[in-house]
């Protein structure tokens, strides 16, 4: 094999590679907020995919900041079936949380992924 072919064999693979890993669940909103900062404590996750998250394959925790547990997230339909929610069982306390999700893809295979969020609470009120 010569090494043009070679390069246009490597090419295509990687091509393909990129394709396939586009076509599964990705994340593309979420409330709290990606990186947000909310002022009031959050009720719910709310989590909104690309394409449709396999409800029964979903769930969620929540994280302190130094990655403690504070809480499980049980996620379930929504309005939006790109979307999934759950409550969050605990008041919590100002401060950075991590929301650590998985759902999975159409095709079965497992998606997970985790982001940050931090919540202040305004001058003068309390928990």
């Amino acid at each position: 094999m010569s090494v043009r072919s070679a390069l246009l064999v490597s090419l295509a693979a990687a091509s393909l590679v990129s394709v396939a890993a586009a076509m599964h669940t990705h994340l593309v909103k979420a409330e709290p907020a990606v990186d947000g900062m909310i002022t009031e404590t959050p009720k719910q996750v709310r989590l909104w995919f690309n394409e449709r998250p396999e409800v029964a394959l979903s769930s969620a925790a929540l994280l302190s900041s130094d990655s403690a547990p504070v809480a499980r997230i049980t996620l379930g339909k929504t309005d939006d079936s790109l979307s999934v929610a759950g409550s969050i069982p605990v008041s919590l306390a100002p401060g950075g949380y991590i929301v650590v999700w998985k759902t999975g893809s159409a095709d079965g295979h497992p998606v997970r992924g985790s982001y940050k969020f931090t919540y202040s609470a305004p001058t003068g009120a309390s928990n």
